[in-house]
């Protein structure tokens, strides 16, 4: 082989090497951006399944509170009904409960 074709191999081979080595560089870098790319993804999908959480919580509590208020209301007028006696009632109820008393403690 002259020294030509064997500069000419030569040279071919660096080449080659280049460009091997280029693309492994190419390669780690399209690697590396994916991993950046994805954990990006990732944290926007985690960060937006957060804020509908956030929103579902919210609702539903609003929801709650708004059909809750009627059971709510009812409970309070049950309670003033029966703290609202009329001192009439009282004193009938007062007096039934003497009678029953007095008239027990008569028959024993």
């Amino acid at each position: 082989m002259s020294t030509d074709a064997v500069k000419r191999v030569k040279d071919s081979e660096a080449d080659a090497k280049k460009i091997i080595d280029d693309a492994n560089s190419k390669s780690k870098e399209i690697i590396e951006s994916a991993k950046v790319d994805a954990k990006e993804a990732y944290d926007k999908f985690i960060q937006q399944a957060q804020e509908n959480r956030e929103t579902i919580l919210e609702k539903a509590k609003i929801k709650g509170e708004k059909d809750s208020q009627p059971i709510i209301e009812e409970a309070k007028r049950e309670i003033e009904k029966s703290f609202s006696f009329s001192d009439d009632k009282a004193r009938e109820s007062i007096k039934s409960v003497v009678e029953r008393i007095v008239n027990n403690n008569g028959n024993s």
